[in-house]
């Protein structure tokens, strides 16, 4: 009776760390899986749907995304410059896009703990009601931690290193195409250090 016992306790407890392990690894490696790529933009088609699986669910709730479907939005993240380089809220950034075919769009910054920039500076986002194109049919918004002469500006003051900035699409147009071509470019024009 006892040897029983000492089995289906041994069995839980391999159970139990198996489970945890598989789950662990899902977490860690299986995010890559269902991202995909616009140049420095990545996407989750899983992100919002009814049909992400349990493990997705996990890693979508991990990192914070409260999700609409993807009738509703879009969601893109970018974490590094033009060149590569992490995003540091050390240097000046300039983003620069298009009008969406959509309903409305906003780009956020968020620190590197996935939250708001804790700064006082009223400047996390922009979005379609308050940013209008020039002759060259493109908006140009500033992400540095001042405004400088800037006229659209996100605020990057203790965003520290590895913050990003995500773009929501809501309601897309049939004819919206995500690409590399129509998702903004964010190029880093200078950092603190930088020899000139």
């Amino acid at each position: 009776m006892l040897r029983r016992v000492l089995a289906w306790v041994a069995a839980v407890i391999a159970g139990a760390v198996l489970g945890g392990v598989s789950a662990w690894a899902a977490l860690e490696f299986g995010r890559s899986s269902f991202f995909e790529d616009y140049g420095a933009w990545r996407h989750s088609r899983a992100t919002g749907s009814a049909a992400a699986g349990p493990y997705t669910r996990a890693i979508i709730a991990r990192d914070g995304l409260l999700a609409l479907s993807a009738r509703e939005a879009l969601y893109f993240t970018i974490y590094q410059d033009d060149e590569g380089r992490a995003l540091d809220e050390t240097c000046i950034y300039e983003l620069t896009g298009r009008q969406f075919a959509a309903r409305w769009w906003s780009i956020t910054l968020y620190a590197d703990d996935n939250f708001l920039a804790q700064n006082e500076d009223h400047a996390a986002s922009i979005d379609a009601s308050h940013v209008s194109v020039g002759s060259d049919r493109r908006w140009r918004a500033r992400v540095s931690t001042v405004r400088g002469d800037a006229i659209y500006w996100l605020s990057s003051r203790n965003a520290r290193r590895d913050f990003s900035l995500t773009l929501r699409v809501y309601n897309p147009q049939r004819d919206f195409r995500a690409s590399a071509d129509t998702l903004p470019t964010l190029t880093r024009i200078s950092c603190l250090g930088d020899v000139s």
